[in-house]
């Protein structure tokens, strides 16, 4: 089994992070062949989508994006994989952008023109979304729309196979709050929040990891 995590975080040890590499855990404790990229990476230079359509010419190869730039070898190996978990933080009510950049390149060439209901996809990946936020509790992710916004883009890895989603919410944003313009937050009761609830959310990531991995495992059985 080959399973990749992809980081859509400018951090590579802050919150999303350290889920991502508690999924790493699972997934390796699962017996699978991990591998953990950073989109932010300042050695990645790519864009988003760029509307070459050389994904839709007939007779022309199918399922993966071929523009060429650094993000063509990841593209190729998260269509190669078996498990694929994306993590991002919330940025104005979105995943980040070079998780979005990411995820346009991944899903558009599986998307099939003639008929949306049966995918260009070379195999089936169990993959998860993992989003970090500053959103409290599942009651005002609602309200805000969070459940359409953030899962919406979610649910498009689901053009490969089975996908999940997983919610780390009140994260600790600043390890300094008195440093910053952020009065609205109580930095104590963020700081009790996250002692309490993050260590559950990164038992979840690895339960997650571990899971994906055995899916995908039974599938091939």
């Amino acid at each position: 089994m080959k399973a990749l995590f992809i980081n859509g975080s400018p951090r590579k040890n802050k919150n999303t992070a350290l889920l991502l590499e508690q999924a790493i855990e699972g997934a390796r404790q699962a017996g699978a062949q991990v591998e953990m990229v950073n989109l932010y990476d300042r050695s990645l230079n790519y864009k988003g989508c760029m509307s070459c359509f050389a994904c839709k010419v007939k007779g022309g190869r199918k399922g993966v994006c071929s523009f060429k730039d650094d993000l063509l070898p990841i593209l190729q190996r998260a269509v190669q994989a078996d498990v694929l978990v994306c993590g991002s933080p919330v940025y104005c009510s979105y995943p980040s952008a070079n998780l979005r950049a990411f995820m346009e390149r991944l899903i558009f060439p599986a998307v099939n023109y003639n008929d949306y209901s049966h995918p260009v996809v070379n195999k089936v990946i169990h993959s998860a979304t993992i989003y970090t936020m500053n959103c409290p509790n599942e009651q005002v992710y609602k309200q805000i729309g969070y459940d359409v916004l953030l899962e919406q883009s979610a649910r498009q890895l689901g053009v490969f196979g089975p996908t999940q989603i997983l919610l780390s919410m009140d994260t600790y944003q600043f390890n300094d709050y008195s440093r910053y313009d952020a009065d609205r937050f109580d930095a104590e009761a963020k700081r009790l929040h996250h002692d309490i609830q993050f260590p559950k959310d990164l038992e979840a990531a690895r339960a997650l990891g571990r899971s994906l991995v055995e899916q995908a495992s039974a599938q091939h059985e």
